[in-house]
């Protein structure tokens, strides 16, 4: 008679096998960002050099696919908003003193935490494959970085936003996920 663990192990082993080879199978499928895709993509963009640097230095980068590169593109926008309201406006709001600059920071910071509110749905939406609404949205975002500058160019004093080079990025980020999503539709 035989043990119950070589019972066990006649039908485990038979079943470990093929997950393994299940996995294995499938990974062979899979396409990484690699090199050539990141290119593909930042070719496409506004700024390439932006791009391509971008994706690079994210350590995330290595384990997405092309889907996986939409999400992550928002992702890095999440994070650069988020920083700018956690971080770069609360510094900038230390050394204000001019009225004025001070309503027009208050004025960004609730544009960028209305930013951050559309690209975590907007990530959402992605996950979801929903790309359609990923346009939509990564696009209400990027209008609020609008807002944000035309709150420093619209009425005197004209003045450059001290948070352009953020705004900038905001914008830039946005771009390439246009190019990822429209890829993907």
């Amino acid at each position: 008679m035989a043990s119950p663990i070589s019972c066990i192990s006649i039908f485990l082993l038979p079943l470990i096998a093929t997950s393994l080879f299940f996995q294995v199978s499938n990974a062979t499928f899979e396409v990484k960002a690699d090199q050539a895709l990141i290119d593909s993509i930042c070719e496409q963009t506004r700024d390439v050099d932006f791009c391509k640097s971008t994706f690079n230095a994210d350590p995330r980068t290595v384990a997405v696919d092309r889907y996986g590169l939409a999400l992550l593109s928002i992702a890095i926008n999440m994070d650069g908003v988020r920083a700018t309201i956690d971080d770069t406006i609360p510094k900038i709001v230390k050394t204000l003193t001019d009225p004025v600059d001070k309503e027009r920071i208050q004025v960004c910071l609730t544009d960028y935490n209305d930013a951050l509110v559309k690209l975590k749905a907007a990530w959402m939406a992605s996950s979801e494959r929903n790309y359609k609404e990923v346009i939509g949205l990564i696009t209400d975002a990027a209008n609020k970085m609008v807002d944000c500058d035309g709150a420093y160019r619209k009425s005197p004093p004209i003045r450059e936003p001290p948070i352009s080079g953020e705004i900038e990025k905001v914008t830039k980020l946005t771009d390439i996920t246009y190019v990822i999503i429209n890829d993907l539709i």
